[in-house]
C-alpha cells in the first residue's frame, strides 16, 4: 500500500462514517492486516504509540520514524479508545533495544515506547483433573524440577503389595508385575502398593487422574506383601528376599520399600548387594524416633516426616491411586518414601552416574521449611547435583 492509500485508510479507520444513511454505508478500508501475533513476540519487537492529532499526516510520520531509527515496521493499528495510533517495530539486533528505547523516549513525535511483553494464560501445567488437589507436589517443588527431569529411562522397583497394573494412571508405566506371595489377590491389585506406585509415577500425559513425582519412570511391581481387604499389609523374610533378589538381577535403578519391621540378617545382606549393584534403596523410616528396618540399614535412604533423621517428605493425607481405577488419601512414612523414590528417579534420569551416598548428601541440604518443618525440595536437589543454573523459585504452598 502506497503512502496516499495508507493515509486514506488511516483516516477512514480512525474516523468511520457514523452518520451515513444506510444506502451510503460501505466497507471501510483499514491499515494492513497485521501478521499473526505470535510472530510479533521476539525480544527485538517494540510497541510504539503516536498521538492522533493530524490523521492525514500519520502515514508520513510512521515512515519518518521507521527511517530515522532504522527499524522495520511489523504491524500498525489505531487504538481509538486511547486516541492513539499503535506501531510494532522490529530492531535489527536485540542488543540494541535498550539504547533504541532511550532514543525513542526522547523523540517528540513518539508518545510512548516499550518492549513487547509476553504473557501466559493462567492454567494448570498438567491437564489431569486431580492435579490441583496434589498439594504434596507443590511442597516438594516438583513442577520446577520437571523442567529438568520427569524420570524417563529410570526403573523403580516397588517392593510392596500388588500394584493394580490396569489402573488408568499406571498402566502405561508398569513394565512388569511379579508376585512373590502366590495368591489370586495380585490380579486385582492391592491398596498400599497401588498408592505407592501412583505417588512415584502416575501418568501425567493421559488427561486423567493425577500426576506422579516421576511421571515418566517405569515401574516394576515386586509383590512381596499381601493385604487382606483394607487392612495393613504383611510381608515376610522369604517373600522380601525373593523380591530384592529379583531387583538386583533385573536392572532396577531405584528400590522403594515402604515397609518396616525388625532387623533381618538375610535382607540386610541383600540390600548391601543391591547397593553394590548400583541400586538406590529408599525405605520408610517408620513412625517412631528410631528408624525401622530396612531404613536402619547403612546406605539406605530413609524417608519420613520427623524433624531429625529421615529425609523429610509429604506423609499426611496424600492423594494417590487406588485399585479399580479409583483414588484415595494415604498417610504415613510409606508415603514419604514414595515421594523420595520419585525424586531419586528424577535425579538419576538427569545424571545416571549419581550414587546413593551422593544423593543422600544432596538431600541433606536440598530442603527448606514448610509450615515450620523441613521439607525436601526436588528442584534444589537437581540444582545441587545436576544443573547449577536451574532457577527453582518459591515452592507452591512452601
Amino acid at each position: 500500500m502506497n503512502r496516499a492509500s495508507r493515509t486514506v485508510a488511516l483516516a477512514l479507520a480512525l474516523f468511520p462514517c457514523v452518520a451515513c444513511t444506510p444506502q451510503a454505508q460501505t466497507v471501510l478500508p483499514a491499515p494492513p492486516t497485521p501478521p499473526a501475533a505470535e510472530q510479533l513476540s521476539s525480544d527485538k519487537h517494540l510497541v510504539i504509540t503516536l498521538p492522533i492529532e493530524e490523521p492525514e499526516a500519520l502515514a508520513a510520520t510512521v515512515d519518518e520514524i521507521v527511517e530515522r531509527f532504522g527499524v522495520t515496521l511489523a504491524a500498525e493499528w489505531p487504538l481509538q479508545s486511547l486516541d492513539v495510533y499503535c506501531l510494532v517495530v522490529e530492531a535489527d539486533d536485540a542488543a540494541e533495544v535498550e539504547a533504541l528505547i532511550e532514543r525513542m523516549e526522547a523523540d517528540a513525535q513518539i508518545r510512548t515506547v516499550q518492549r513487547m511483553q509476553v504473557f501466559s494464560t493462567s492454567t494448570e501445567p498438567y491437564p489431569d483433573p486431580l492435579f490441583p488437589a496434589q498439594t504434596s507436589l507443590g511442597y516438594l517443588n516438583i513442577l520446577a524440577a520437571h523442567s529438568v527431569s520427569t524420570g524417563a529411562g529410570v526403573t523403580v522397583g516397588v517392593v510392596d503389595s500388588a500394584i493394580d497394573g490396569t489402573h488408568p494412571d499406571l498402566a502405561a508405566n508398569v513394565r512388569d508385575l511379579r508376585d512373590f506371595v502366590g495368591d489370586d489377590r495380585a490380579v486385582l491389585g492391592e491398596a498400599h502398593g497401588t498408592a505407592i506406585a501412583g505417588i512415584i509415577a502416575a501418568d501425567a500425559t493421559n488427561r486423567f487422574g493425577m500426576v506422579g513425582v516421576a511421571p515418566e519412570a517405569e515401574l516394576v511391581s515386586l509383590r512381596a506383601c499381601w493385604q487382606p481387604g483394607t487392612g495393613a499389609g504383611e510381608c515376610n523374610s522369604f517373600s522380601l528376599a525373593r523380591a530384592v533378589n529379583f531387583a538386583i538381577l533385573n536392572d532396577v535403578d531405584v528400590l522403594n520399600m515402604s515397609l518396616g519391621g525388625r532387623p533381618d540378617p538375610l535382607l540386610a545382606e541383600l540390600l548391601r548387594a543391591a547397593r553394590e549393584a548400583g541400586i538406590v534403596v529408599v525405605a520408610a523410616w517408620g513412625e517412631a524416633p528410631a528408624p525401622a528396618f530396612p531404613a536402619s540399614v547403612p546406605g539406605v535412604i530413609a524417608a519420613g516426616d520427623l524433624a531429625d533423621g529421615p529425609v523429610p517428605a509429604p506423609s499426611v493425607d496424600v492423594l494417590s491411586a487406588a485399585p479399580g481405577g479409583d483414588y484415595d488419601y494415604f498417610s504415613g512414612s510409606s508415603v514419604a518414601a514414595a515421594h523420595v523414590s520419585g525424586v531419586v528417579a528424577l535425579m538419576l534420569a538427569a545424571d545416571d552416574t549419581l550414587g546413593s551416598d551422593e544423593i543422600l548428601r544432596t538431600f541433606g541440604t536440598a530442603r527448606a521449611l514448610h509450615n515450620g518443618r523441613p521439607m525436601l525440595d526436588a528442584c534444589e536437589a537437581l540444582r545441587t547435583s545436576v544443573d547449577p543454573a536451574l532457577a527453582c523459585g518459591p515452592r507452591v504452598g512452601g
